[in-house]
């Protein structure tokens, strides 16, 4: 059957009740819509140089009309050519010969991303450790090949269930894994042995969760609340005078007072803390670069005597479990207290967006804030210019002890006066 094929007719046509319909397009000669029982693809159906080519163009759920139209032309020019049929069509791989090649498991294609990412952040190995090693464990010892489009719908939507934001941090693991391994396992003729990621079905269908930007923070009308609570917080082992004492409290302060983010502030060494100079160095932050941070007047006060108290500790804010000399890992215990005893539920990150907010009423200007935040250079040409800026570390000193100082603010005391509360015991 010959039709103009439109959207509305692929999307209306019926399926096949037994074998295949084929309908020709009467745009573009030898390009055809192939509907069978379960399924509606857009192939090549043409006869060319004497002999008649069928092959498929993309199933229809994947691609847009005028794109299948426009492959398949290419796919006419190739086979004319004396080219292979997908030349150029790296999203359509061709497989060959894959029987008689290794297709690597989903836990030996990760194995082999690992070993061959040796720059990888720990905290990027940690999450996608958490993503392929625990949420899609019951998949490690399946062939990348035999994981298929409708398990991909169904362990996003499994996943989903819990957690939305995490489906689709899960499903963005696996295509990173999926794309890096199919460009390095190819045959003895450098062909694909590995087929195209499934999770473009998540695309093709629109099911990615759609996550909105989390915006909440310690408002200006309950900073004293939350700031008063926070100083006067005295965890268990604060009498021990030990190196972990006021763990949680002190954490949350470098938080409000220097916007960090959370692990950057769990693995802090004292190494990278120059008391003299009251400047911190943050190793290899999430932007890709070392950050040398100032410190304000509390939180160099604050630093000072942790580190009195270190006793060759490696670690600013280290474990307090017996037997581990591991840096702090959870202490989602001591913030949900401190939290119920405010009467607010705040977590690290929404202390980055608290620091954020106070500069930003502070007039801060927005190169100095950038930095503070420690944010990637844009690469839009709206950003050139800060290219031209050098922001000093004395205007990142000024701007964060005009930060601690508006804190106190709230609570009627000077910087001087909370350090004083902060270090009786």
């Amino acid at each position: 059957m010959k039709v103009k094929l439109s959207k509305k007719f692929i999307d209306s046509v019926a399926y096949a009740s037994s074998g295949t319909d084929i309908y020709m397009d009467e745009v573009l000669t030898g390009f055809a819509l192939r509907v069978g029982k379960q399924s509606k693809r857009y192939t090549l159906h043409k006869r060319i140089n004497g002999k008649l080519y069928r092959d498929e163009v993309e199933e229809t759920h994947l691609i847009t009309l005028t794109e299948a139209r426009e492959k398949a032309s290419t796919m006419m020019v190739n086979i004319k050519k004396g080219l292979d049929v997908y030349d150029g069509y790296h999203a359509t791989p061709k497989l060959k010969d894959i029987q008689d090649c290794n297709i690597p498991t989903l836990n030996e294609a990760y194995t082999y991303f690992k070993s061959m990412k040796p720059n990888l952040a720990s905290r990027t190995i940690e999450t996608y450790d958490q993503q392929i090693l625990g949420r899609l464990d019951d998949w490690l010892d399946i062939s990348l090949n035999d994981i298929t489009k409708t398990m991909i719908s169904e362990k996003h939507k499994e996943i989903s269930k819990s957690s939305p934001a995490q489906a689709n941090a899960t499903m963005r693991a696996l295509r990173s894994i999926w794309n890096y391994c199919q460009d390095s396992f190819l045959d003895d003729d450098e062909e694909y042995i590995i087929k195209d990621q499934p999770i473009r079905i998540l695309n093709a269908k629109n099911d990615w969760n759609k996550i909105k930007p989390r915006t909440r923070h310690v408002e200006e009308e309950y900073l004293g609340v939350y700031f008063k609570t926070l100083i006067e917080h005295r965890d268990g082992s604060s009498f021990k005078q030990a190196s972990y004492s006021n763990n949680a409290r002190d954490i949350l302060l470098l938080f409000m007072f220097a916007g960090v983010r959370l692990n950057e502030a769990q693995t802090l060494r004292w190494e990278d803390v120059d008391l003299d100079a009251a400047r911190i160095v943050f190793k290899a932050t999430k932007n890709g670069s070392d950050y040398h941070m100032p410190t304000g007047k509390i939180l160099q006060a604050i630093l000072s005597e942790r580190y009195r108290l270190s006793n060759g500790e490696r670690w600013v804010f280290p474990s307090d479990l017996k037997r581990n000399s591991d840096h702090v890992k959870d202490l989602s215990g001591s913030y949900h207290s401190i939290s119920d005893k405010a009467g607010l539920h705040i977590t690290p990150h929404d202390l980055r967006r608290t620091f954020g907010t106070v500069a930003n009423s502070l007039n801060v200007t927005y190169p100095v804030l950038k930095r503070l935040l420690n944010h990637r250079e844009a690469k839009s040409s709206d950003d050139v210019t800060l290219h031209y800026i050098q922001v000093s570390q004395r205007q990142l000193r000024e701007a964060l002890d005009e930060i601690e100082a508006f804190y106190c603010k709230h609570i009627g005391m000077t910087q001087d006066e909370v350090i004083k509360s902060l270090l009786q015991t």
